[in-house]
C-alpha cells in the first residue's frame, strides 16, 4: 500500500499559518495578561516565530493587537454559522438567537475588545486603528445577526434599531459581569428577549 505524498506548502500557505499563529498568540496573551502585559516579544515567543516574521506581518504593536479583533470576529462568525443549523424555527428562534449573541459577550472577543478600548484612550495610534476595525466588526455583527434571525425578521422596519439597542444593552451588561457576578444580569437579558419582538415594527 502506497502512502500518498502530501504536496509541500506554498509560500502563501506558510505566510497565512504564521499570521494565524501570531494572532492566536496575541489573543491568548491579551486574555491572560491584559494590554499592559502583552508585548510583541511575548507574542513572538508564544507563536514560535522569528522577530523578522512578526515585523513582516505586523510592524507595530497597535497593528498586531487591532488585527486580533477582526481575527476573533471571523472565528466567532464561523462558530455562529455552524451553530445556526441547530436554532429552532418560529417564535422561539428570536430568543435562541439573542441568547447566542449574548454568549458572544462572555467570550474572548469581548475581553480583548475591552482591553484595547481602555488602552486606546492614551494610545493615539491604537485608537485610530481600533476605531476603523470596530466599525468593520460592527457591520459584520449586524450582517451575521440578520442571517441568524432570517429574512422574515431581518426585513422588519425596526430590526436594525432593535439590534443596535441589543448590542448596547449586552455590552453594558457584559461590562458589569467583568467586575462582579451579578445574578440579575441574566434575568434582565431574558426580559429583553421578550421586549425585542415589539421593537421590530417600529421605525427609527
Amino acid at each position: 500500500m502506497t502512502v500518498p505524498v502530501r504536496a509541500p506548502r506554498t509560500q502563501a500557505q506558510r505566510r497565512d499559518e504564521t499570521r494565524r499563529a501570531l494572532l492566536d498568540a496575541a489573543v491568548e496573551s491579551l486574555v491572560e495578561h491584559g494590554f499592559a502585559g502583552t508585548t510583541t516579544l511575548e507574542v513572538q515567543k508564544k507563536a514560535g516565530v522569528s522577530r523578522g516574521a512578526l515585523l513582516h506581518h505586523f510592524p507595530s504593536k497597535a497593528e498586531l493587537l487591532v488585527a486580533t479583533i477582526a481575527h476573533l470576529a471571523e472565528m466567532r462568525g464561523r462558530d455562529l454559522k455552524q451553530r445556526s443549523s441547530a436554532l429552532p424555527t418560529g417564535p422561539a428562534r428570536v430568543e435562541a438567537v439573542l441568547e447566542l449573541i449574548w454568549e458572544c459577550f462572555n467570550g474572548p472577543l469581548f475581553q480583548v475588545g475591552m482591553e484595547l478600548r481602555a488602552a486606546a484612550r492614551t494610545e493615539p495610534e491604537l485608537k485610530g486603528a481600533l476605531t476603523a476595525a470596530e466599525r468593520d466588526v460592527h457591520t459584520k455583527i449586524l450582517t451575521q445577526a440578520a442571517a441568524l434571525f432570517g429574512h422574515e425578521i431581518a426585513a422588519r422596519p425596526g430590526f436594525e434599531a432593535a439590534m443596535e439597542l441589543t448590542l448596547h444593552l449586552m455590552m453594558g451588561a457584559a461590562m458589569t459581569t467583568l467586575l462582579h457576578n451579578e445574578p440579575r444580569i441574566q434575568s434582565r437579558i431574558n426580559q429583553w428577549k421578550t421586549l425585542f419582538p415589539s421593537l421590530l415594527e417600529k421605525t427609527s
